[in-house]
């Protein structure tokens, strides 16, 4: 495992040959200001990177009006679900549907026990999202607005304030920040593994074609 760097990061998206994050900076005169780069794993290389690009690698076609009529495009996680729609969650719970211009097809609140669910992974026509506060995931319909099941409970210990789930190799990976653990799903049987164990809390796992890598507290890794 190898330390890339620490910041304080608001969002971190894999893109083909590495990743694009938005990070809090502190400048010279003391004001705080959003920074965006983009790290090529294939050289090794940080670059800072204008806004547009990290909203052109985010949001690929129609990024700009996609980013206007969000207003906040930085703290929001999206997926592609089938055709041309989008699904764009917040940690609050809202999850909006948009449309192949860009425009609001519906917004929902998306709630597991009155505790929001986020950070959004789609896999065939399902979307999972995790509920951190209800120690649990979810598969939502997004087209009836509905959880259809859940995996994991307040009263077990299956997950430990689950803060993002992706899936790779048709399995769910969720990460855990207090269990420091990544833990798997298993799509064919629903069997629960763990997958890697840190010394910290894991917020982010994500894989960019042979590399994986994870957002600890300490900092962004290669696994």
């Amino acid at each position: 495992m190898q330390k890339l760097f620490n910041a304080d990061i608001l969002d971190i998206v894999p893109v083909e040959r590495g990743f694009v994050y938005a990070c809090r900076e502190t400048l010279q005169n003391g004001n705080e200001a959003v920074a965006f780069y983009h790290y090529n794993q294939e050289i090794d290389i940080f670059d800072r990177i204008p806004v547009v690009s990290y909203i052109n690698y985010k949001f690929g076609e129609c990024s700009y009006d996609v980013a206007r009529v969000l207003g906040n495009f930085v703290t929001c996680d999206v997926v592609s679900l089938s055709g041309s729609t989008k699904a764009v969650s917040y940690p609050d719970g809202t999850l909006k549907l948009l449309g192949s211009s860009g425009e609001i097809l519906s917004e929902h609140k998306v709630l597991y026990l009155d505790n929001p669910a986020c950070s959004p992974a789609v896999n065939g026509a399902d979307l999972w999202l995790v509920v951190p506060e209800s120690n649990a995931i979810i598969n939502y319909s997004a087209k009836h607005d509905r959880i259809e099941f859940r995996v994991g409970s307040s009263k077990d210990k299956t997950f430990c304030h689950p803060s993002d789930i992706s899936v790779y190799d048709n399995k769910l990976f969720i990460s855990n920040a207090y269990s420091y653990k990544i833990r798997t799903i298993d799509l064919t049987n629903y069997t629960v593994a763990d997958y890697c164990l840190f010394n910290e809390p894991v917020y982010k796992y994500f894989r960019v074609k042979d590399i994986e890598y994870a957002v600890l507290q300490s900092g962004v890794y290669s696994l």
